[in-house]
């Protein structure tokens, strides 16, 4: 009893110390943020929140999942708020779905490297229907975070949309998207476990 009261202990005192570390670590990514949106000219928009609160509330949330939610970041430049809002979203899936099957595809490539040039053509079809249903699944699945955008010379509308996706569904969404695809290409069929396990690895695109 005494030894479970002393662990108890500890872990109360150590906790405060690790609550204001993340604390520091979100506040330096916000202020941050907030410099360089401020720099080139970005505000929020759809929102009555400002701006350090939506980015307090989305790096938060980030360092609080710790690695279970990512960021995915949709662009977009239209005449108008709305359409540029669901052009960023469309966005934010393709550039999705591109990473996913690009990291599959490589990884196919380093794995199976004579499997796959003997079946190129094959496989090309598979990476083709993938990346497709990949985005078409991964939209289902963003979660619209905060929005910016500035207004340019030319009248245009500027977004950058920010979206947060928990990886067990964004892993669910990979491994429809593979066996929806699988049809496409005999190869793929052919070679499904080795291909599953390269579906099943994390996709996180590059902002």
């Amino acid at each position: 009893m005494k030894k479970l009261v002393m662990i108890l202990m500890a872990f109360c005192l150590t906790m405060p110390a690790t609550v204001n570390a993340q604390s520091k670590a979100v506040k330096k990514e916000v202020k941050a943020k907030m410099k360089d949106y401020k720099k080139r000219g970005y505000e929020v928009f759809g929102t009555s929140r400002t701006l350090e609160s939506v980015l307090t509330k989305h790096f938060t949330t980030l360092e609080e999942k710790d690695g279970k939610v990512m960021e995915i970041v949709g662009f977009a430049r239209a005449k108008s708020y709305n359409v540029a809002a669901t052009a960023a979203q469309n966005s934010a899936a393709n550039r999705y779905a591109t990473t996913a099957s690009a990291q599959v595809k490589g990884r196919m490539l380093a794995d199976m490297a004579n499997d796959v040039a003997n079946l190129e053509a094959e496989f090309d079809k598979f990476y083709a229907a993938y990346e497709a249903k990949v985005e078409q699944e991964i939209r289902g699945e963003l979660r619209p975070s905060f929005s910016v955008m500035k207004k340019n010379d030319d009248g245009t509308i500027q977004v950058e949309a920010f979206y947060l996706v928990d990886e067990d569904a964004a892993s669910r969404a990979r491994i429809n998207a593979f066996k929806n695809s699988q049809a496409e290409s005999a190869a793929a069929q052919k070679y499904a476990q080795r291909v599953s396990d390269f579906v099943n690895e994390r996709v996180i695109p590059e902002n």
